[in-house]
């Protein structure tokens, strides 16, 4: 059996603010992220908590150049140890400094944001939509940095702001083809975190590629209601296996997606993964839809490096190239399984194959 990733284990690290500037001022803001061991060297009062920043060891900490990443989530998460794996590979390419800010309090984002900024980093990522929308707001005053908006879709005229998501429904839809011509019972299951925007793009993607495949299929839903619990993501697996009868499910909940994963494993069926390949998670899950992000921010660094940066919305997907499986799981498929997914993708490319059309209704 294959080393299980059922419950994460989350990176605690903490930063320590600097000292006050005098008796009822504010605290002083660092002109830039610091490490906890540069503050040790520094002062001798007790550390009070701030955001945690992790360094990347890409290249020593004198290089000059510097790529920020602002994430309001543990580096432990399973999307942004995704991210972190494409800008892992740039600061590597690029002989500079990936610097990861965790800014867990939102009251901290916009000074994490100017902190980042000032400390030169360029480009600056920023994950989600809050600290998104500060960057938005703040990047007229740092015409000279490029800031990367990651996973939202968010207009901006900015001539420094790129928006870059990847679109799931593709990944999804192609998740659905495996899913209905897999399944022995004709119900399969999907479970994410909660009913939001991206989610319900991965749930209509997937019914829509079952249906594509075959109509008759039923597909029950399910959320856990929290992207970091993955033991209650495992219980609500086990409920929808038992209430609903279904002999697969896709697994879109983050953390709390480990814990579907495990609920698949121990009920005996089978489990498409998402995000990332997680076929080293259990030998339970046939396929796993990529949602290949740190592509796509490795692409936008690499053109604001080269002097390309192109500003806008951009949704990645087939159409940038991007590959939305991995071949280890493909290569797994019957061959007739792999012609069909090889024809669908062509018909998406093509623009034969609409993956937000329901054929079922």
């Amino acid at each position: 059996m294959k080393k299980k990733r059922f419950t994460a284990v989350l990176l605690a690290m903490t930063l320590v603010a600097g000292c006050l500037a005098g008796c009822g001022s504010k605290p002083a803001i660092p002109e830039e992220p610091v490490l906890v061991s540069e503050v040790a060297e520094k002062t001798d009062t007790e550390p009070t908590a701030q955001p945690e920043v992790t360094e990347t060891d890409s290249v020593s900490e004198s290089a000059e150049k510097t790529i920020g990443l602002l994430v309001p989530a543990t580096v432990g998460d399973p999307f942004i140890a995704l991210s972190i794996k494409g800008l892992d590979r740039l600061a590597a390419e690029q002989g500079a400094t990936l610097r990861t800010v965790e800014t867990l309090d939102s009251a901290e984002y916009e000074d994490q944001v100017r902190a980042m900024a000032d400390m030169g980093a360029n480009p600056v990522y920023l994950m989600w939509g809050d600290l998104s929308e500060i960057a938005l707001r703040l990047a007229p005053e740092y015409p000279d940095t490029n800031f990367v908006l990651c996973d939202v879709d968010m207009e901006t005229d900015e001539p420094n702001v790129s928006s870059v998501s990847v679109d799931p429904s593709e990944a999804a839809f192609i998740a659905g083809i495996v899913a209905a011509n897999t399944t022995e019972k004709k119900k399969v299951g999907f479970i994410a975190h909660a009913d939001r925007p991206v989610s319900r793009k991965f749930r209509d993607g997937y019914i829509n590629g079952v249906h594509y495949a075959d109509p008759s299929v039923e597909v029950a839903v399910a959320y856990v209601g929290d992207d970091q619990d993955p033991v209650k993501g495992q219980e609500v697996a086990k409920l929808m296996i038992q209430n609903e009868g279904v002999d697969l499910i896709f697994q879109s909940a983050s953390q709390s997606g480990l814990g579907v994963i495990s609920g698949c494993e121990e009920m005996g069926i089978k489990c498409i993964g998402s995000d990332d390949y997680q076929g080293d998670v259990s030998d339970c899950v046939i396929w796993s839809a990529l949602k290949p992000i740190d592509e796509a921010l490795y692409m936008e660094g690499d053109a604001s490096f080269k002097g390309t940066f192109e500003s806008g919305d951009k949704v990645y997907g087939l159409s940038y190239g991007l590959s939305l499986y991995t071949d280890i799981e493909f290569n797994n498929l019957t061959a007739e399984l792999q012609k069909t997914v090889t024809d669908v993708i062509d018909g998406i490319n093509a623009g034969e194959i609409d993956v937000t059309a329901d054929k079922a209704e």
